[in-house]
């Protein structure tokens, strides 16, 4: 093939798939390593290794059961790779203090405070962006301003070949796009002196038996491993 039939090719492709779908011999297979962001915690083997770069993920369950807590993880993953981090916000509840107090740089996030409406449009652009190491949406509750996962589906052709992985936090999976979801489901509640102040979630696939586990006490987030069985949880 002449160059002139080359750079065609080579345009076709990128036109097709983003212009970060093509990679040269020498660092392709090392590509996906590099691009895989961890949160250090049992999650990463739930998720194959981490977060990776054009490639969607969706953390769903019911509210307050940890979603964020492990969001706020592959924030700090994402930034120590020397990454910016965009988080869209249609409900505006970004807490900053929390996710300073859990080791954000909050210097290296944009909070992006798009109207549900706008939400798709948003995280199309910062997806495009080549500043971004990581793309999170927090879908919020759509009865209060959020969104849904099937509301992305605008923005999901623009993951593949995006520099940056995509995590959308929400109640519920999509009906109608294929995000691989994981779910959050909490497992048991830590009560002192009749008073509610911690629980132990899991996080897995639906149907499978092998999940990572974690309990939220105090407003601190502990990992408690891989379990199969989570009749032997205790908080």
């Amino acid at each position: 093939m002449g160059e002139t039939g080359l750079a065609g090719a080579i345009a076709h492709i990128e036109g097709r798939f983003g212009v970060h779908a093509l990679a040269r011999g020498e660092t392709s297979e090392r590509r996906r390593s590099e691009i895989v962001i961890t949160t250090n915690t049992s999650l990463d083997r739930v998720i194959g290794g981490g977060l990776a770069a054009g490639e969607p993920l969706a953390f769903v369950g019911p509210p307050s059961v940890g979603k964020l807590s492990l969001a706020l993880r592959a924030v700090i993953g994402a930034q120590a790779q020397g990454g910016m981090v965009a988080w869209v916000d249609p409900t505006a509840s970004f807490d900053p203090c929390a996710a300073e107090r859990v080791g954000v740089d909050l210097e290296r996030v944009i909070v992006v405070r798009a109207c549900r409406d706008a939400v798709a449009l948003a995280t199309a652009a910062a997806l495009r962006s080549e500043g971004f190491r990581l793309v999170v949406v927090d879908a919020g509750d759509p009865a209060f301003g959020g969104t849904e996962v099937d509301d992305l589906a605008p923005a999901l052709p623009t993951v593949r070949g995006s520099p940056a992985a995509f995590l959308v936090v929400a109640a519920k999976r999509g009906r109608r796009v294929a995000v691989p979801a994981f779910v959050f489901e909490r497992v048991a509640w830590e009560r002192r002196f009749e008073r509610t102040v911690g629980w132990s979630f899991a996080v897995g696939r639906a149907h499978a038996s092998d999940r990572a586990v974690f309990s939220l006490s105090d407003g601190v987030l502990t990992d408690l491993g891989m379990r199969a069985d989570l009749g032997e949880i205790a908080v």
